[in-house]
């Protein structure tokens, strides 16, 4: 082969490459950032949470270690109020719909207008079942009892450490906010095994909250399910995403502030029966 044919195929491949790494860096731009989706986790999503046009939302790192890379398995236990309530398969969907292709078995265990005792009740019905880990959010219904809010936080932290978990901060949409919001990170940082994912920080960007000040908009649950992907990343089997049927559903106690669209709730039958619980549907 001709000398000027080697440096011609070299050019090529050169310029191949330049062109191929500035698409690269088009879609991720230089911070290793996606439209629409924030930091790529571990620099491997391959399977791309987008976020609803036209929503521009800057998310904080998470404070911690993203959960998918710690843990072999792929079962999450989601545990909150009406926050996550929102985002169920009784409603929209977008927790599950979401992370179920990451790879994850989702089952959201969410009801609207509960304290933090709910935790409790939660694990002691289903945290023996064989979970991987769990995200928590409780703290938007506070009494002002911080102690007993601090007291009955660590009763869960003290069950789920053995695990790796996400716990989040809560929206500040009141000054009492900060003092849970404190006592979330302070514990986090005790517990050494529990990543903070700052939902008051992804909160305070423009669109998120209703008109009520704490409730969701329809962007705001995208935003919010996209977000806890992002502290999850991929779950190790990326094949066998599921959502689960709850076990907990009434959201009786604030029904008025749930959202008005309902999915249809198709939810894999997990080996639990209701015990009684209520389906409430708007």
């Amino acid at each position: 082969m001709k000398r000027s044919s080697l440096i011609s195929g070299a050019i090529a491949v050169f310029l191949a490459a330049i062109i191929s790494w500035g698409a690269y860096r088009f879609v991720v731009n230089s911070d290793s950032y996606l439209s629409g989706v924030g930091r790529i986790p571990g620099g491997d999503f391959n399977t791309l949470v987008t976020l609803p046009d036209g929503i521009d939302v800057t998310f904080p790192e998470l404070i911690g270690k993203m959960i998918g890379p710690q843990i072999q398995g792929n079962r999450v236990l989601m545990i909150g109020d009406s926050i996550f309530a929102s985002t169920s398969s009784r409603y929209g969907n977008e927790m599950c719909n979401t992370l179920t292709q990451l790879g994850w078995q989702v089952a959201v265990e969410a009801q609207a207008g509960e304290f933090i005792d709910f935790g409790s009740r939660v694990l002691g019905r289903r945290w023996e079942e064989g979970w991987d880990t769990a995200v928590v959010f409780l703290g938007t219904n506070f009494d002002g009892n911080i102690v007993r809010y601090e007291e009955k936080l660590r009763e869960m932290f003290d069950v789920l450490s053995q695990n790796p978990f996400v716990v989040l901060t809560t929206a500040e949409f009141r000054p009492k906010q900060l003092e849970v919001n404190e006592v979330i990170k302070r514990l986090a940082e005790e517990y050494g095994n529990v990543s903070v994912l700052d939902w008051a920080a992804v909160a305070s960007n423009n669109g998120l909250i209703g008109r009520d000040g704490v409730h969701l908009t329809a962007d705001g649950r995208a935003v919010l399910a996209t977000a806890v992907a992002r502290s999850l990343e991929f779950s190790r089997d990326r094949t066998n995403g599921q959502c689960l049927k709850p076990v907990f559903r009434d959201d009786s106690k604030v029904l008025d502030a749930m959202p008005t669209t309902v999915a249809d709730e198709t939810v894999t039958t997990d080996a639990v029966d209701d015990g009684g619980a209520t389906t409430v549907v708007p």
